[in-house]
């Protein structure tokens, strides 16, 4: 470990590495408002759908146009007047984010961006957290690219960090109720203020409530969250906050599997939605997930002076999954198959999952002035990292007078064949009972420069990380240790050319490690080396008309090397299949962002990503290089307009839509040439508020319709994408 350090801390001295951008040198005064929350964003800062600054990338609050990164920030007000609740529907509205997709019964959930698929996701920038609700979201930053530097283990095309509410010492409430197509109820309250008359100590608490159905057969969410928050500032500087999070949903399957056809069989070409109703559901009654998830934090804040502020937080999460589903189904189409019909094979699995984590994360945040024009700014921490967890899996199928009965195949065009009698997954047979340990060091620094009042300004980074993974098997006993180390760079710079327009460049790495063994050629088992990613930023940021119209434009290249190959080989004992990390995907592209207050009553957000995301290297199958990569569309838009009536009988009234493309893009790899692929589409949301006084207090009215022009899609390789629907919301004020 010494070693690592010595070079980590050297480095401090060795780079300069930057952060920041304005034309005019920032004051004391004005300092101080940015480094003492150093490490939050209070979302009453901004309003609208425009966010001028961001906190993911350097764990300081800065302003996006002084920063090399591409970030796409997205604010409370936009993904509540469109009535998004969960995080990975909020995601969706970054036009970066290319695909959203929930699993069947929501085991798991992922986002591709810049072409690049990614499970992980961070809470107030560690990943090891996660968000379930927005009710206490107070803003969802999409940083795009390698972000190994803060973030550690990471998958190339970025991550989503939520940032969470934090408590005011203004006394403020809002009770919010909505009501939508197929049931949907949910409720949600959040309240802040002082505890004692000094102000010293704050609190505030949000909470929701959600009980919906979908279109869709046995399609159901149950869920109940709550989020309370207590901070003591005994003195300026110095504060203590203590958070908590709990969540319990119940979620039956929203798979409307199968996924339609559209490969050619021979002699004919079969489209599955055209012989099954959209709202057709696999899953069914006694099918589902249960999820638990409990979040404890300590936070401990100190500025030694307005300039040197010390930060620490600890906490702890605990979360516990049942789930029973029906697995991936085979359909079986062949020549001989009678026209009309359409045999489904189906299987049930299961798992009782449960996990635990201690995460500690230190950091210093420090300003050092070299003149009045020079300046520098220093972020550097510490994380530590413990988890354990056990995974129970279970599967329908009877071996040797052990599970239950797979469930009978069904002809997809008979309803009649359709049993959807479900035994109890405590009776199904054990195919796995593994469980795992995990250990994390993370030592980072991040250092912005800014030269001739901001003109010209740096960013980097250095992160050193040590993994260590245990991974257990109960059912043979077995136990696979792996100890990794990496250290990742990030540099950066922005040069203002004028005012309003600043040239920018940045090279940033990611890594992941993989936590099985590989199989080499002379059938040695080795861990594998982690899976390294670089990517090349290059582009303009601009802000014309004193901030009225803002954003950015970007040219990238993200290449994720040491992918995990297998082949096959004989020997004298026989054939067998090893393992090399050989494999490589690229994916090159342009993104363009655009938040424009047109006049004080008309904003637009809005944003361009072209993508060319491909299997740049694969040796075991040459035949597949220059294959696009899954869930990976080349054009994908969006906009999202504003309109607030000011003046007349309309006074009070606002409208607006939020439009999204996203073109054809593949749902999954497949070993021949026909891929099942996704729609192009474009999908219309709109929306009308009207905000009113009650009892002298704000009330905000919001009808959101939701697919206006009903397009018929399929989003993701799961399920069709939601028909026209309704949701009517009431906000009050207190």
């Amino acid at each position: 470990m010494k070693t690592p350090l010595r070079i980590f801390f050297a480095s401090v001295l060795l780079s300069p590495i930057a952060l920041s951008a304005q034309s005019a040198p920032v004051k004391p005064t004005n300092e101080e408002a940015v480094l003492l929350p150093a490490f939050t964003i209070q979302s009453e800062t901004e309003s609208g759908y425009a966010a001028t600054n961001s906190i993911s990338a350097t764990k300081v609050a800065t302003e996006l146009k002084k920063m090399p990164v591409s970030i796409d920030v997205i604010t409370e007000q936009l993904f509540k007047d469109y009535g998004l609740t969960e995080v990975y529907d909020i995601i969706g509205l970054s036009s970066g984010v290319q695909s959203t997709q929930r699993a069947a019964t929501g085991n798991l959930e992922s986002y591709t961006i810049r072409g690049f698929t990614t499970f992980f996701s961070a809470r107030n920038g560690s990943t090891n957290l996660r968000s379930y609700d927005s009710a206490n979201v107070a803003r969802v930053e999409v940083v795009n690219g390698p972000a190994s530097v803060l973030y550690g283990q990471l998958d190339p095309g970025g991550v989503a960090n939520t940032v969470t509410k934090q408590p005011s010492a203004k006394r403020a409430s809002n009770l919010r109720l909505e009501l939508g197509s197929w049931s949907y109820f949910r409720a949600e309250l959040g309240t802040t203020g002082p505890l004692n008359q000094s102000g010293t100590l704050t609190y505030r608490v949000d909470a929701s409530w959600l009980d919906r159905d979908g279109y869709r057969d046995f399609d159901q969410q149950k869920k109940t969250f709550i989020a309370p928050v207590i901070r003591w500032a005994p003195r300026k500087g110095t504060a203590l906050t203590l958070d908590a999070e709990w969540v319990d949903m119940d979620l039956t399957g929203t798979s409307n599997w199968p996924r339609y056809n559209n490969r050619l069989v021979t002699p004919f070409v079969v489209k599955f939605a055209d012989m099954v109703a959209r709202t057709f559901n696999a899953q069914g009654p006694g099918l589902g997930t249960h999820t638990g998830n409990r979040i404890y934090s300590a936070t401990i804040e100190h500025a030694f002076t307005d300039r040197i502020v010390l930060r620490n937080v600890a906490g702890v999460s605990s979360s516990r999954r049942n789930g029973w589903e029906a697995g991936a189904a085979a359909i079986s189409l062949v020549a001989a198959t009678p026209a009309g019909q359409l045999p489904f094979s189906r299987s049930l699995s299961g798992s009782y999952a449960n996990g635990q984590t201690f995460a500690n994360t230190l950091n210093l945040a420090a300003r050092f002035d070299f003149s009045r024009r020079h300046y520098t700014r220093l972020v550097a921490g510490w994380e530590y990292v413990a988890a354990r967890s056990n995974n129970d899996s279970r599967v329908s199928g009877i071996v040797a007078g052990v599970g239950v009965a797979t469930p009978a195949n069904w002809d997809l065009a008979n309803p009649a064949t359709w049993d959807r009698t479900v035994p109890a997954l405590a009776g199904a047979r054990v195919s796995a009972y593994s469980g795992g340990q995990f250990w994390e060091d993370k030592f980072y620094l991040v250092d912005a420069l800014a030269l001739f009042d901001e003109r010209l300004m740096f960013l980097g980074g250095l992160n050193y990380s040590k993994i260590q993974n245990l991974s257990l098997n109960h059912l043979t006993n077995t136990r696979l240790r792996i100890e990794r180390d990496r250290t990742t760079p990030q540099a950066g710079a922005v040069f203002r050319v004028t005012k309003a327009l600043g040239v920018y460049a940045n090279y940033s790495e990611s890594f992941r490690q993989i936590t099985t063994l590989r199989t080499n050629e002379d059938r040695s088992l080795t861990p594998f080396d982690p899976i390294i990613a670089e990517g090349l930023d290059y582009g303009v940021k601009f802000d014309f008309g004193d901030g009225r119209y803002s954003g950015q434009a970007t040219v990238f290249d993200t290449k994720n090397i040491n992918g995990r190959q297998s082949f096959t080989a004989a020997d004298s004992i026989g054939a067998y299949t090893y393992e090399t990390q050989v494999g490589e995907n690229r994916a090159k592209g342009f993104e363009f962002r655009l938040s424009a207050n047109v006049t004080k009553t008309f904003q637009l957000v809005g944003g361009y990503t072209q993508t060319h995301s491909y299997i740049s290297k694969n040796p075991a199958s040459p035949a597949i290089v220059g294959r696009a990569q899954i869930r990976s569309p080349t054009h994908a838009w969006t906009v999202t307009t504003s309109y607030r009536f000011a003046e007349g009988w309309l006074k009070g009234f606002s409208t607006g839509a939020n439009i999204g493309y996203r073109g054809q893009a593949k749902a999954f790899e497949t070993n021949d040439v026909y891929p099942y692929l996704l729609d192009p589409r474009v999908v219309v949301n709109a929306r009308a508020g009207y905000a009113a006084k009650t009892f002298g207090r704000p009330v905000n009215y919001n009808l959101t319709v939701s697919n206006l022009f009903n397009e018929d899609y399929y989003p993701s390789s799961i399920s069709m994408g939601d028909p026209t629907s309704y949701r009517l919301s009431a906000e009050y004020r207190f």
